[in-house]
C-alpha cells in the first residue's frame, strides 16, 4: 500500500509547474503565436536565461527533505478535509472574493479553449502573467494544466512542493480536488470510484473549487434531503456565475435545478 507522501509524490513528480508566484522574480515571455514552439520549451529557456542572466542561486535540498514536506502537507491536508465536511456551511464566494483575480480574462480565455490551450503559447503567456499579477484562480490553473507532465528538473519540483503548501495554507480546494484524482488514480486506500462524491470533493467544493462545487452540487440534488437540495442548487449557480466561461459550462443544468 503506498503511503500518504508517495502518493502526493506522484501528483508533484507530475506535475511540470514553474511557479510564478509574486515573490519569485519577473521575467518576459515571447508574445507571438508559433507553430513550432511548444509552451514547456519556451518557460525553460526563459527561466534559464533569466537565472544566468542574474546568476540566480537555484535552490538546493535532497529528496529525503522533499518527502517530509510532501509528508507535512498530506497531513496538513488530511487534517483540513476532516474538519470541513459540512455542506450546510457553504458559503459561495466569487473569485475577486478569494483573493486578488487581475487579468482574470486570461484564465477565462484559458479554460475557454482547454484542452487546446495547453499547446497555445500565447494563452500561456497570459496565463503566466495573470499569475505574477498574483492572480490566484491563473497560480491554480498553471499548476493543473501541467499536472500529469514530467517536471524537468529539481528546481521545478522544488516549486511545485512551494506552490501546493501555499495552497494548502490559503485552502485552495483545487489542491484538494487534485490529491483527490491522484489518490483514485493510484488505487490506493482512499480511491473512490471516479464518479461517486469524495470527502475531498466536498472540502474542495467548500472552498471554492468551481468545478467541484458543480459535481457535489449535483449529487447533492439527488440527496432528498431539503436543505442538502437547497445547497446543492446554491453550489451549481456559485459555479455557473464564476466565470462566463463556466456559465457556458453549468448553465443548462442550473435552471434545471431551479425547475
Amino acid at each position: 500500500m503506498k503511503s500518504q507522501g508517495t502518493l502526493l509524490l506522484l501528483l508533484i513528480a507530475g506535475g511540470s509547474l514553474i511557479y510564478s508566484a509574486s515573490r519569485q522574480p519577473r521575467y518576459d515571455m515571447p508574445h507571438t503565436r508559433t507553430q513550432t514552439e511548444h509552451p514547456d520549451s519556451s518557460m525553460r529557456m526563459a527561466k534559464a536565461g533569466y537565472a544566468a542572466q542574474h546568476d540566480i542561486a537555484l535552490p538546493r535540498f535532497t529528496a529525503d527533505s522533499m518527502a517530509r514536506r510532501v509528508d507535512r502537507l498530506m497531513a496538513k491536508a488530511l487534517d483540513d478535509v476532516a474538519s470541513g465536511q459540512d455542506v450546510i456551511r457553504f458559503v459561495c464566494k466569487r473569485p475577486a472574493e478569494v483573493g486578488p483575480v487581475p487579468s482574470l480574462d486570461a484564465v477565462d480565455a484559458w479554460l475557454r479553449a482547454t484542452p487546446d490551450s495547453h499547446a497555445d503559447p500565447y494563452l500561456l503567456d497570459n496565463l503566466h502573467r495573470a499569475a505574477q499579477q498574483g492572480n490566484w484562480l491563473a497560480k491554480v490553473q498553471v499548476f493543473l494544466a501541467l499536472n500529469g507532465q514530467r517536471a524537468p528538473d529539481d528546481t521545478t519540483a522544488f516549486r511545485t512542493i512551494t506552490l501546493m503548501e501555499w495552497m494548502q495554507e490559503h485552502r485552495i480546494g483545487a489542491l484538494y480536488a487534485a490529491v483527490g484524482e491522484t489518490m483514485g488514480a493510484s488505487g490506493g486506500r482512499h480511491a473512490e470510484h471516479k464518479t461517486a462524491v469524495s470527502s475531498l470533493d466536498i472540502y474542495a467544493a467548500m472552498h471554492h473549487n468551481y468545478p467541484s462545487q458543480y459535481k457535489v452540487g449535483r449529487e447533492l440534488l439527488r440527496s432528498g434531503d431539503a436543505r442538502q437540495v437547497d445547497v446543492g442548487r446554491r453550489m451549481l449557480d456559485c459555479a455557473a456565475r464564476a466565470l462566463p466561461v463556466y456559465g457556458e459550462m453549468y448553465g443548462e443544468d442550473v435552471l434545471a435545478a431551479r425547475g
